[in-house]
């Protein structure tokens, strides 16, 4: 899959940037992403103006506004990505679980309850076992 990506909102304005994701469509691009869109009327716009289907980037902070999840597809678009989401979610729940085992001297449950085996699962220790005795 091919995505063109246009950056050029800032510089070459909104209709330049809907000019290049078609042009890049009528090459061959699979997907179109618009990055940094300025309102909530240009997000809703790109799918209309665009010929092909359109990807969203969902970044809370960003430049861009952050439309409801469930408006995104009503809006026309295809693919809808979050790619901030789960570090910021991980980066606030540490500082709020080291605050609380700071806070109140004792082990807090982990969130999900997960076991130590299922810790070691998903980040693929067994993979790395592997490597390791492989290489001794």
């Amino acid at each position: 899959m091919i995505v063109a990506r246009t950056d050029a909102r800032s510089v070459a304005g909104f209709d330049e940037s809907i000019d290049r994701l078609n042009a890049a469509l009528d090459a061959g691009a699979d997907v179109a992403f618009f990055e940094a869109q300025q309102s909530v009327r240009e997000t809703e716009q790109i799918p209309h103006l665009v010929r092909g289907p359109c990807l969203l980037n969902v970044t809370r902070g960003g430049k861009s506004p952050v439309p409801d999840l469930r408006q995104v597809e009503d809006m026309g678009y295809r693919i809808a990505i979050l790619p901030g989401l789960l570090l910021m979610h991980i980066i606030g729940s540490c500082r709020q679980i080291l605050k609380e085992a700071r806070d109140t001297r004792t082990h807090p449950v982990p969130l999900g309850d997960i076991s130590i085996s299922e810790m070691w699962r998903v980040v693929g220790a067994d993979h790395w076992d592997a490597v390791q005795a492989k290489y001794r």
